[in-house]
């Protein structure tokens, strides 16, 4: 076997490795999209990347990209869901050592890789000193749950008067994700940046926001966001929760449930088969809340910093 450097020629074949992955993910998670063309997955992972191919007799039997990003921490490599796929999961520890002497080269010594959530295939990276940081997930929308009314919690969609409300939890969010355990690193902007962020929600036919009141306050919100099909991780007819959160105050008190479950019948009423959100392993309210409500993780987002 041979690893060599990606190149032009080696692009059907990996789709045609990723094509047996995305299968065999299917049948663990048959609510994940029904793909056909893994040649254009391939293609789209390739902009700004670099990384390796494995060759046996003359076929791809595995491969692995990763692309240059930058956020308010610095460089890092980024390796979506169609960035590599093998033939035998082990085999990613070869590509990688291969691809990654590159990319350390070149100071991008934090890498980021989407593996599906599939033990087989995850422990090869583990085995490199990933670790697990962010989970994709997936559920069926339904009918609305039980009411919380008794809990005198009621759920609404939003108005322009409530945009400075939604603006300032989202940076409640952030400042959340900067504390122990998390320990994000991200820089949080002022209210301002947040205000105008938010200032277009209502114009925007790509979002549907929702609060939840207790005693005619504001204690928490939920944004939908019709995110755009074309990957491996969005099925069709599928909405997203993007951005959830309860007042600390709070907490217990079935607003989180409330608000969740609203969503997922305005979902289910307007045509949504699917629902989809993320989260970070380190928030840890997160990670078991949403798991609890029916989510069940399609790709693990694994990390190494290497020093």
């Amino acid at each position: 076997m041979d690893i060599v450097a990606f190149a032009d020629e080696h692009v059907d074949g990996a789709a045609a490795v990723l094509a047996d992955r995305h299968a065999a993910h299917l049948a663990v998670e048959p609510l994940l999209p029904h793909v056909t063309d893994f040649r254009a997955q391939v293609e789209s992972e390739r902009e700004d990347a670099s990384g390796a191919v494995a060759i046996d007799a003359g076929e791809v039997v595995g491969y692995l990209l990763g692309g240059r990003r930058e956020d308010s921490i610095g460089p890092h490599i980024w390796a979506r869901s169609a960035s590599h796929a093998a033939c035998e999961p082990e085999l990613v520890r070869d590509l990688y050592a291969v691809a990654a002497e590159r990319w350390v080269a070149d100071g991008l010594t934090r890498q980021h890789v989407y593996v599906p959530a599939i033990r087989e295939l995850v422990e090869p990276w583990l085995r490199l000193s990933f670790g697990i940081s962010a989970a994709q997930a997936v559920m069926e929308t339904r009918p609305a749950g039980p009411s919380v009314a008794d809990a005198g919690i009621s759920v609404r969609l939003s108005t322009p008067e409530d945009t400075p409300v939604a603006a300032a939890y989202d940076r409640q969010l952030w400042l959340h994700l900067q504390e122990s355990p998390s320990f994000s690193g991200m820089t949080v902007p002022d209210d301002q940046e947040y205000l105008d962020d938010w200032k277009d929600l209502h114009d925007d036919p790509v979002h549907t926001h929702f609060v939840a009141e207790q005693d005619g306050r504001i204690v928490g919100h939920l944004l939908l966001y019709r995110r755009p099909e074309g990957d491996l991780r969005v099925p069709p007819q599928n909405i997203d929760i993007g951005n959830a959160l309860t007042e600390p105050g709070v907490r217990g008190s079935g607003a989180g449930i409330a608000l969740t479950e609203h969503a997922i019948g305005w979902a289910y009423d307007h045509g949504y088969r699917t629902l989809t959100t993320d989260w970070r392993m380190t928030n840890l309210l997160a990670s078991r809340f949403w798991p609890r409500r029916g989510f069940r993780e399609t790709f693990l987002r694994l990390y190494r910093s290497i020093p």
